[in-house]
């Protein structure tokens, strides 16, 4: 198997720091505010999973922190091949250079693209490829709408393992994108740019997101149990994104970010739109804080879209007793497990287990967490340690 890799170095780099993404002017804000990359260790962990698992393809990738930089870690374990894009000794790259790189792929006649990025990048990755290729992504971004994204590093290693050993069929699924220019002003526009053919083993690949499910009616019931029931005046109070979150503020009548993390202590606002460090200072200020988040609709995630502000730091800090998530009944009755991505899995595997989740006014249910790092275990479903290739 000769499998294509692209690695957009900076995606990812403004979820800890409040930002909605990297696309443009967003990453130079992004670096000012001391924002780290995600990128490398999120490919790391990919190239990792890939040489555990027995992968005895070729790696044709993309030129320096695109990709072969992070191949030469793994001389001796995986066979590669580098492009001469983006040109050697280049620092600073762009969408430019994600199109040319995959366009050769796509000539050098891979069977599989794998990128490393979020939405904008699969934007790219399609452009590039015109639907000659099939693409699977690494999730690395702010927010991953689009539904050609593995759970993980990991997961995204064993779909390729089992696409290579011909276990993974090919369907084409929506590659969807949020307008950056409007975020600033906490508006969320999605549009779906396109279909890309991806690898799908059940469980692994997650759909794009869902943008409705529940009526008002039922996130402001939750809201009202919440506040009744949970909410006390000595706890700080971190409120992850989303319409379900936004009830609880608009019920105390506290402004709240659609699209932010926000600080509520004492029924009033203790912080808008935090970033990570942020964060961290207010759950050191406060003796006691608490996490309310809620559920990405289809794709089942509590932690690591659009929410990257609770950093597994964060988590640590506050604890899973201190937790709390809400979701309609009718966004949880079509998800099997939620997820969590934290970056660390060592924590996710910690965090996992059956959670209890606010539904209604009054009405609360449980639900399995799975650590995304690791979903392959949790499923059951292990990889042949040499798969063979498809041609």
């Amino acid at each position: 198997m000769r499998l294509g890799l692209v690695v957009n170095p900076v995606a990812g780099m403004g979820g800890s720091v409040g930002l909605k993404g990297t696309d443009g002017e967003l990453l130079y804000e992004a670096l000012r505010k001391g924002a780290r990359p995600v990128a490398p260790v999120r490919v790391e962990r990919f190239l990792r999973s890939l040489v555990e698992k027995g992968f005895q393809g070729v790696v044709v990738a993309a030129n320096s922190s695109m990709g072969c930089e992070y191949l030469t870690s793994f001389s001796g374990e995986l066979r590669y091949e580098c492009l001469s894009i983006p040109a050697p000794g280049k620092t600073e790259t762009s969408r430019d250079d994600t199109l040319l790189a995959v366009s050769e792929l796509v000539k050098l006649g891979v069977d599989l693209i794998v990128f490393v990025g979020g939405d904008g990048t699969a934007r790219d990755v399609l452009e590039g490829s015109g639907l000659r290729a099939p693409v699977l992504g690494v999730p690395s971004g702010v927010k991953m709408y689009s539904g050609v994204f593995a759970a993980s590093p990991e997961i995204a290693a064993e779909v390729v393992m089992r696409f290579a050993g011909g276990e993974a069929g090919l369907e084409y699924v929506e590659v969807a994108d949020v307008d950056e220019s409007v975020l600033k002003d906490d508006v969320l526009s999605v549009r779906v740019y396109g279909y890309a053919a991806t690898p799908v083993a059940e469980g692994y690949i997650v759909p794009s997101k869902e943008f409705a499910s529940g009526s008002e009616e039922d996130k402001w019931g939750i809201a009202k149990y919440f506040v009744e029931e949970f909410m006390r005046d000595d706890t700080l109070y971190l409120l992850g994104p989303g319409t379900t979150t936004k009830a609880i503020a608009d019920l105390l009548g506290v402004r709240k970010t659609l699209l932010g993390v926000d600080a509520i202590y004492g029924k009033t606002l203790a912080g808008l739109d935090l970033s990570e460090s942020e964060v961290l200072n207010l759950i050191k200020r406060y003796e006691r804080a608490a996490i309310v988040v809620s559920v990405i609709g289809r794709q089942g995630y509590v932690f690591g879209r659009g929410n990257q502000q609770f950093s597994a730091d964060v988590l640590r800090r506050v604890g899973r007793q201190n937790i709390y998530v809400l979701s309609t009944a009718a966004k949880l009755s079509e998800i099997k497990y939620l997820l969590i991505d934290a970056g660390d899995p060592d924590l996710e595997t910690a965090l996992s287990g059956y959670w209890r989740v606010i539904t209604g006014y009054g009405e609360e249910t449980v639900k399995l967490v799975l650590p995304a790092c690791c979903l392959d275990k949790y499923l059951g479903v292990k990889s042949s340690p040499h798969l063979s290739s498809p041609g």
